[in-house]
């Protein structure tokens, strides 16, 4: 599964906010990775990935018709995940966060994604999918706030020139 999200961080990192159905659907199915662990729907190997799928694919259609609010509620949640698992990305215990902290997050980026739609989007997916590679994969030798940077600013500017230059379809 570490796999899957490393591979859906990588994907939010360069298409996060040019194509925010891949910001959406990233945050489901993370969310759904998240919630596998206490429900059961499907046979136990398959059911992280399976439920991972089906929230990917059920916040996908929320966003065919509500757009900008699926991504406003999906930032909502990125939020939460990003306090979440950004010790976890520099190899530090997670004791440290109280549940208020994580609401204050999401309030945060969700506020932020109504204000400044278009770069609280790129910042925050590039955030988000540095720390879900960083969380899930470990670089040898390499320092992790170094990486973090680097991924980050890497996720910034290729979104930035991504909607810079493609061409805009009204949303």
């Amino acid at each position: 599964m570490a796999i899957l999200l490393v591979g859906v961080g990588f994907l939010m990192l360069i298409a996060g906010r040019p194509i925010y159905t891949v910001f959406v659907g990233s945050i489901g199915f993370v969310t759904g990775s998240y919630l596998a662990d206490w429900i059961t729907i499907f046979p136990s190997d398959t059911n992280k990935i399976l439920l991972s799928l089906l929230f990917a694919a059920i916040s996908v259609i929320f966003t065919q018709f509500y757009k900008r609010w699926a991504v406003r509620i999906a930032g909502l949640i990125g939020g939460a995940i990003l306090i979440l698992n950004l010790p976890h990305a520099f190899g530090s215990e997670a004791n440290w966060i109280s549940p208020y902290l994580v609401a204050a997050v999401a309030m945060v980026s969700f506020a932020l994604l109504i204000i400044i739609f278009d770069f609280a989007l790129i910042a925050l997916s590039s955030l988000l999918a540095a720390t879900l590679i960083l969380s899930n994969m470990r670089l040898g030798n390499l320092d992790q706030g170094v990486m973090f940077l680097i991924l980050t600013a890497f996720g910034i500017i290729v979104q930035f020139l991504i909607l810079q230059y493609a061409s805009h379809t009204p949303d």
